[in-house]
């Protein structure tokens, strides 16, 4: 990176104009001689807030007589779209979720960069034009003049994404047809016909055509495969540069919602066979932000609803769910998230995946008692994104930091920080054992165990209480903590550890656990949940004869102890009824999370 300076003389002049056009107040932005080339944009912007450009780069492209526009659109990613960092990585989120449902066999990084520009250059541009009219009347906007210097070299590529792209701009900015592009889309690639040279089968030898047969059926399927991905790309261009002009107007002021629609539009654009995906369009992105996602972060974006709503199944419907909304139901699964945040912790990513999926199923597992003082104490006021619970927008803070309301912006809710909580009367420890054997879900795919584990913890912690898990598997496979936690993240790491050995309960740690336990009252609830599919037997000593009278004298340690089983031949049923546990049968493991969901609300009274 060349060496950064403030801008001075005309370059001053128009970052104090494109900050008056704004109404912001921002630190000066950095001049940045030649280092253009390298961030592959004459300008660029990232977190916490700073605008950079690269004068010589500007000049070089046509538009040193439009600083203020360049200052203005680099300005408006941090006032309008993406404005923090926190929704920029929601709209690369929502762009992931787009190319998954048009069927893109990888979310590369450089496709999830590309469409998140677009979007938000497209809201910001849109905003801009605005703006400037609104100040200077009649006169065209600086930021129109410097689209046509910076588009020129472009208007003819072969890309028919950045047709429409283009094409989009002069429909927002009421420009005729051929202003910014060529009038027509250019023609993309024609596939060759298909070639069916088959023989006929009187020339296939008898002991050849049972080969044969299967050859061909395997070659008629992969052809299929082939029309369905056709079909599921196909693209009109003038009808989707409409549709995105409209979604611009909709959504100018929820870029994370109308993200989801823009990245529909575009998709199959960018995984057409016949297109090269990004790296056919010309221009690179002004997103210069590309620090990891932080733990607190990840949970924060994979909690918004707006992230798990349905994905529209075209470009017309995703026209038509701008006014109408969608359904919740399509989120990323567990693999398509890790694969999103590569870069980020894996546990963090496992851990805010399960937290968000189990949000929906959770029930506070307490008692009906005098509510005790809280024991959080307040912390620092923070800002409340778009998409944060409602509840916890704080508006005397608000609105004492300011008469206009942005959300997002302005916004702020009240942080809180960790403290042993003060002696209550009465407290909630929820004993959970997980099996982690081969024959249970792996959690980096999507486990329903780990799901359902995530549940009743949940339940407990917002309930107050304490909770400790234990991963086990076969003979000596034992994970977890030996102390009750009331922390989310480290209680779902110890569910998402995954041995895939045998099925054997660790009776010798349940008996070490509970040795000199006295019966709970209802002061102080103990309750053990064990999550299996089988081999749960072991439990009551099957295999561990010496061991087999643990389970029935723990049982009087505990408020209340069950078992939710896989078990289709009920094998546990009977020592289960003699020791004093409860049973939850389940006929798939997918059961798991709406049946620990009602568990907790049975064990919270």
């Amino acid at each position: 990176m060349s060496t950064t300076t403030a801008p001075v003389g005309s370059d001053l002049a128009a970052w104090e104009a494109a900050q008056r056009l704004w109404g912001v107040r921002l630190h000066d932005a950095r001049m940045a001689p030649g280092a253009g080339e390298e961030q592959g944009a004459p300008a660029w912007f990232t977190f916490p807030p700073v605008v950079t450009v690269d004068p010589v780069m500007v000049a070089r492209l046509g538009g040193a007589d439009e600083m203020e526009s360049v200052f203005a659109h680099e300005l408006g990613h941090h006032v309008l779209a993406p404005s923090t960092r926190l929704d920029a990585l929601k709209i690369r989120h929502q762009m992931a979720r787009a190319l998954q449902a048009a069927g893109a066999p990888a979310l590369r990084d450089a496709d999830l960069a590309l469409m998140s520009n677009l979007w938000t250059d497209l809201l910001v541009n849109a905003r801009v034009a605005i703006l400037q009219r609104r100040r200077d009347g009649a006169v065209e906007p600086g930021i129109v003049r410097l689209s046509r210097e910076l588009y020129r070299a472009s208007r003819s590529s072969p890309s028919t994404l950045w047709w429409v792209y283009l094409r989009t701009y002069e429909l927002l900015w009421n420009l005729p047809g051929g202003i910014l592009c060529d009038p027509e889309p250019p023609e993309p690639d024609r596939r060759p016909p298909k070639q069916k040279q088959e023989l006929p089968w009187t020339r296939i030898a008898a002991e050849h055509r049972a080969a044969e047969k299967a050859l061909r059926q395997a070659r008629k399927a992969a052809e299929r495969v082939s029309d369905e991905l056709a079909e599921a790309t196909v693209t009109r261009p003038a009808l989707d540069a409409d549709v995105l002009a409209s979604l611009v107007r909709t959504f100018a002021g929820d870029a994370v919602a109308g993200a989801l629609r823009f990245g529909v539009v575009v998709a199959p654009y960018l995984i057409d066979p016949r297109s090269d995906g990004a790296g056919s369009l010309p221009g690179g992105t002004c997103a210069a932000d590309t620090a990891a996602p932080t733990p607190s972060e990840l949970g924060r974006v994979l909690s918004d609803r707006r992230l798990s709503g349905a994905v529209p199944s075209s470009a017309g419907a995703a026209a038509a769910s701008a006014a109408k909304g969608s359904a919740t139901g399509q989120a990323l699964g567990i693999a398509q998230t890790l694969e999103l945040y590569a870069d980020a912790d894996p546990a963090a990513v496992i851990a805010a995946w399960y937290r968000a999926e189990a949000t929906r199923w959770v029930r506070p597992f307490t008692q009906r008692l005098p509510r005790a003082v809280s024991a959080d104490l307040p912390g620092p006021f923070e800002s409340w994104e778009t998409g944060d619970d409602l509840a916890d927008l704080d508006w005397p803070a608000t609105l004492q930091a300011g008469g206009v309301v942005v959300p997002g912006v302005t916004t702020l809710r009240r942080s809180y920080l960790a403290d042993d909580p003060p002696p209550v009367s009465s407290s909630i420890d929820l004993d959970l054992y997980i099996d982690s054997s081969g024959s249970m879900p792996q959690p980096q795919t999507g486990s329903p165990a780990v799901l359902a584990g995530t549940i009743l913890a949940l339940s407990v912690l917002r309930g107050g209480g304490r909770v400790r898990v234990t991963s086990f598997s076969g003979p000596g496979q034992v994970a977890g903590h030996e102390e009750y936690s009331r922390d989310p993240a480290g209680t779902i790491a110890d569910l998402a550890h995954f041995f895939a050995g045998g099925t054997t309960f660790p009776l010798d740690l349940l008996d070490k656990r509970y040795a000199g336990r006295g019966t709970p009252d209802a002061a102080h609830r103990r309750h053990l949940v064990v999550l299996s599919d089988d081999g749960l037997t072991s439990l009551f000593g099957d295999g561990d004869p010496a061991r087999a009278d643990v389970a029935p004298r723990v049982r009087g340690t505990l408020s209340t102890a069950t078992l939710v089983v896989l078990d289709r031949q009920h094998r546990v049923a009977e020592p289960a009824l003699r020791a004093g546990y409860d049973v939850m049968y389940i006929e798939r493991m997918d059961d798991a999370p709406a049946v620990c969901a009602r568990l907790a609300e049975v064990l919270g009274g």
